[in-house]
Formats: structure tokens, sequence, C-alpha cells
């Protein structure tokens, strides 16, 4: 069984400035899911390490101490050649570290624990690590880490640890369910405590409960170098500075309409840190663009700034990036000064479409990169799950797409919403505004871990506004009588929320707040208003009609795009295909019994579907 947090964070100030470090609260469930839900981003090593003055590889276990600190010894670390066993960890594999073969250390949360029971367990080395001869210090190791909820820490010891001098936490910048590279390198600046000392005692810390697990491999202490810098957190919606100016979320839209990229291009700022001990001056961040085949679009750069011993600041760009393709771009951030020639560097990857708004990462939209979900249905009645997206170009809501997830059941009743949403407010003080939805519908059995597509229903056209934001969301109803379940992503620079109806300490229900992860929830729009006046369906600029038919169905693409056009039974069947060549066309499905069918279309860009009824 899959297993559940979830992360609210009621001041939307906390959601956008610290977008990992959010005030929490157990309000709904989050579920783990077996592997992991995002890739990480794409990490190219270009900085050497400074040559240790010590190191330890793990090949002799006695040069360590593991403690069970909370259950009583049966908690605890190992050191090993094997992965993890856990049935949501063992798909990490074991670490790919320098010397894995030799031995290296392992907590397994989630093979150690089934019932949220805190854990908290030291890996300590038995000797001291003399550091007399460096005023800056660096502890570094390779590191393979799957991120539930847990913390991670080193800590320095001048008095066999009696006392803390120093406690220091990494990987805090994972988001829920995401994993390290397999090996990360990880360097932690110990100056503070370990600088100029004969006797340092360092230890691991692992604190959480039921999480994934942690290895750790080839320990060393080094010298901390004159000059370096670090690259640390980047976003291509501008919601550290540009949001300042622009208004809106500035999210990092995954999925995002070429009409309002034209509007409002793509912004890239990047947080950048002094991690040596040099001034470091002309600090910039750059990005380069390239398309899905590696061809170089564009070039940018920040201004030049300077940046004193562990200082950090955050930079943006001279100039945006304004695609003209559809497709996938990728943004790769990387930064240098006068005496560093180049951090690592993070690729970043979006999706430029026609019509759709999305915040998820299913790059082909097949549910590959579906992770765990949040529940829709609570005992205490239902929830509504949103993803906000900013407008900058006058366009049209036409439907609402969303990710079932295969805890979802088979009658259950879902509805697509559309809300309105002041992005200046907290959305906990300025609840959205209901605008349009769409009729309850039935989950069938095609729809369980399956993208479901939900028409809004209006008598006229829904214009969405420049200045404006939207929340597309889906409304489930109470469980367990109705059981539901949208899966989530962890795009970590999104505007996802939550209304919780039950109640809370003072009894009240409705409230909103936000998420920890993105729900996979899309908006799709038109840049030309649907049909009105007759029973159909418009999705993505394709109109379907009549519904309910006959078998014989007129099929107009707005806005042509090549797709590849599947009919499915209610057993998921395929019973009718064809490849769309025009704009408009008819086919002829009399042939099939009476009932409910799934049409759906798909390119390299989009993947939506409808029922369809023939009489």
């Amino acid at each position: 069984m899959k297993h559940n947090l979830l992360t609210l964070c009621l001041a939307i100030s906390c959601f956008f400035v610290f977008a990992q470090s959010k005030n929490s609260a157990n309000l709904n469930t989050n579920t783990k899911s077996i592997y992991s839900s995002v890739p990480s981003p794409i990490i190219s090593s270009s900085a050497a390490a400074a040559p240790p003055f010590w190191s330890n590889d793990f090949s002799n276990a006695s040069d360590w101490t593991m403690v069970d600190l909370l259950n009583g010894g049966l908690q605890n670390w190992v050191i090993t050649t094997n992965g993890p066993q856990g049935g949501f960890s063992n798909a990490m594999g074991p670490i790919a570290s320098t010397t894995a073969a030799n031995g290296f250390a392992l907590y397994d949360s989630d093979a150690l624990n089934s019932q949220y029971v805190p854990q908290q367990a030291t890996l300590t080395y038995n000797g001291t690590v003399d550091c007399s001869q460096y005023q800056y210090v660096n502890i570094n190791f390779e590191c393979h880490h799957r991120v539930f909820r847990d913390s991670v820490f080193v800590e320095i010891s001048l008095d066999n640890f009696q006392t803390i001098a120093g406690r220091y936490r990494f990987h805090e910048e994972i988001a829920l369910n995401n994993s390290s590279a397999n090996p990360d390198y990880v360097s932690v600046n110990v100056s503070s405590s370990a600088g100029n000392q004969s006797n340092v005692y360092f230890r691991f810390m692992y604190e959480g409960e039921w999480d994934y697990a942690i290895m750790i491999d080839d320990v060393s202490f080094s010298e901390t170098p004159n000059n370096e810098i670090k690259f640390d957190g980047e976003t291509f919606g501008g919601w550290w500075i540009a949001y300042a100016t622009s208004g809106g979320y500035g999210s990092d839209f995954t999925f995002n309409p070429l009409d309002q990229l034209t509007a409002m291009p793509y912004r890239f700022e990047g947080s950048i840190a002094n991690t040596g001990v040099m001034t470091q001056n002309n600090v910039v961040m750059h990005v380069d663009v390239e398309d899905a085949q590696g061809m170089m679009l564009s070039n940018h750069a920040s201004s030049p700034i300077s940046l004193n011993m562990g200082a950090a600041d955050t930079v943006a760009t001279t100039t945006n990036f304004t695609p003209t393709s559809y497709g996938i771009h990728n943004f790769n951030f990387y930064a240098s000064s006068d005496s560093f020639p180049t951090t690592d560097t993070v690729t970043r990857s979006a999706i430029v479409t026609d019509t759709v708004y999305g915040v998820d990462f299913d790059w082909n939209s097949d549910g590959a990169n579906a992770g765990g979900g949040y529940f829709l249905g609570r005992s205490c009645g239902g929830q509504v799950l949103g993803n906000a997206f900013d407008i900058f170009a006058p366009t049209y809501a036409t439907s609402i797409t969303f990710f079932v997830d295969d805890e979802s059941v088979v009658g259950a009743e879902v509805t697509a919403q559309l809300y309105e949403v002041d992005p200046s407010q907290s959305i906990a003080n300025a609840p959205p505004l209901l605008l349009n939805e769409s009729d309850p519908y039935t989950l069938t059995g095609p729809d369980i871990g399956n993208w479901k597509t939900l028409k809004l229903q209006s008598t006229a056209p829904i214009s969405l506004f420049p200045g404006s934001s939207y929340l597309a969301a889906v409304k489930g109803s109470q469980h367990p009588l109705d059981t539901s379940m949208i899966s989530s992503n962890n795009n970590p620079n999104s505007a996802s929320y939550l209304q919780n109806n039950c109640p809370d300490a003072n009894g009240n229900v409705g409230n909103w707040g936000g998420l920890s992860s993105a729900p996979m929830i899309r908006l799709n729009v038109s840049a030309t208003a649907p049909p009105t006046g007759v029973k159909d369906i418009y999705h993505n600029g394709i109109s379907i009609y009549p519904n309910p038919s006959n078998g014989e169905i007129s099929i107009d693409i707005a806005d042509f795009n090549a797709y590849d056009l599947s009919v499915l039974d209610i057993l998921g069947k395929e019973v009718y295909s064809e490849k769309i060549n025009d704009n408009k066309f008819k086919i002829n499905l009399s042939h099939l019994e009476k009932g409910v069918y799934l049409i759906e279309f798909k390119n390299k860009l989009n993947k939506f579907s409808k029922e369809i009824i023939i009489q």
C-alpha cells in the first residue's frame, strides 16, 4: 500500500519565496511512489574538487559506530554492498559511488518502518580528523538519497559529542518524492566548527519516519578552495524578481501555449552562492536555450555582480526568450566569475504547446511520470485540487485535463472546476471565485491510470483576461463512498492548492491552502472562441458532434495539428483507429454496438480523450 503526506502552506508568500521550506500541516495524503515521479535535473560536473587531506571509503566497518536513538537498535544504519530493500526504496538500487564494491553506509528508512514511527539514527566516525592546518574546511562525500519528509545532517563536535559544535543540513533543496543524482557529490563547508581544530569528531544524522533511503560513501575532508561559486536554484518563470513587476504567479509552466509566451516570454532567474574563500567578481549567470535535437536557439546572461565569502544573491538574465515553434525546449543554467570558470550545469525543460497549460512533468502525456497523488475524497467530505495559471493574452477556457491515479475506483464521481484567483493575496485570506465547472462525471474503467478531459459547461465562451490568474481544479466526493485520486508531479516552482472540507481546529470547513507538489491537472485554452448552441465537446480546438450520435460523427479542428485518432470500448480495447490529416472530416462508427466509447487524440505535444455515446 502506498503511504501518504500532504504539506500545507497557508501563506502565499511562504510558497513563493521559500519553495522548498514551507510551513506544513497534515491535511490530506500525498502518496509515496515506487519510482521517482520526476527525473533529477541533468547535472554535468565541471568543477574539480580540492584534493583531500583525509578520507575513508567504508571498507572497514569497525571505523564506524551506528546508533539508533529512538527504536532500541532496531532501526539503524548498516554498512553493506546491497541497495535498499523496502517496498518503495528498493527501486533506487545501490549507490554508484567510486568504491561501492567495498562497502557503503545505508539507512533504509522504508524497509525499517511502516507505521510513521519517528526515526533518529547516527553514523559516527570512531576517530578524529586533524584540521589544525586549515582555516577553511569542507567535508565531502558521495551520496544517493531519495526524499520523502526526512532530514539529513552532518554534525561536528570537538568533545566526542558531549556538545555539538556545528550542525549542517544537506539535500534540503530536493523536493518531495525526488532523488539526488546517483551518485551526488556533496561538499559541506564546516569551517565555522572544524577550521584550525586538531581533533574534529563528525557524524551523519538521519531524522524521519517511514521515508525512502540514503546511501553515503567515500567521505573526505579538504581545504575550502579560494575560488568557488555554486549555482543553487533556478526558474524560467521569473517568480523571484520578475514576479514583482509582471504580476501573476510567475510559475514554471512546463506546458505553455505559444500565444501566452509571445505576450510573456520565458524569464530566467537563478541563485548563486560564493562557496570559496575569496571574493568573487564579475559573477554571471548564463542560460543556453536548445531545442529537442540539441540545436542552440539563443544565449542569455545576467548582469555581473560581486559576492563576498559566504554571500549569495538572486540574479536574472538581461534578456528573455520568446519561442517561435512548438515542442520541447531545454534551458541550460550555469554561472561563472573572473576566478572560477564555470559551475555545474542544470538543465530544465518545458514544452511549447498550441493550447495546453500545465505544470507537471509528464512530457509525453502517457502517464510515465505520474507519481503518487492526492485523494479527492475523505470521510468528512470531498476536496478540491488545483493549479494556478497566469493569462497574458486574451484566450478562452475550453476544458480541464487531469491524470486519474490508479488508486481511484470505477464509479467515483469528479467534477472539473475553473476559478479566478488573486495572486497578490494569500489564498487562505482571499479564496478563489468559482467561474464555471463541468457536469459531474463518473469514472469508468478506461479512465483509471489515464488522462481524462472534462469540458466546462457554459452557454457562452469562457473568456480569460490578460493580467488575471485562474485555477484549473478537480473536485471529488466523499470517501469511502467515493474514492478518487489525482496523481502528482513535483514541480517546486508551481502554485498548487487544496480546498479541505474537513473541519479545522475551530470547526471551519472549506479552507484553502498550498500543496507541496503539483497535482497533474492542466488547463486547456483556445485563442478562438469555441462553438456554442450545440451539444458537442470542444477541447484543444477540436469539436466533435453530435454526441450522442448514431455512429456518424463530425470532427472539426480549428487550429490544425496532425493527430492519431483511436476509439476505445469500455474495457479499453481499441475498436477503431485513423490518422487525421485534415481539419474537417467525418468518421462512421455505426458498425459498433450501442454504448459508451472513448475517443482519443494523440500527437507529440498532446494526448487527450472524451467519451462519446452511440445510440
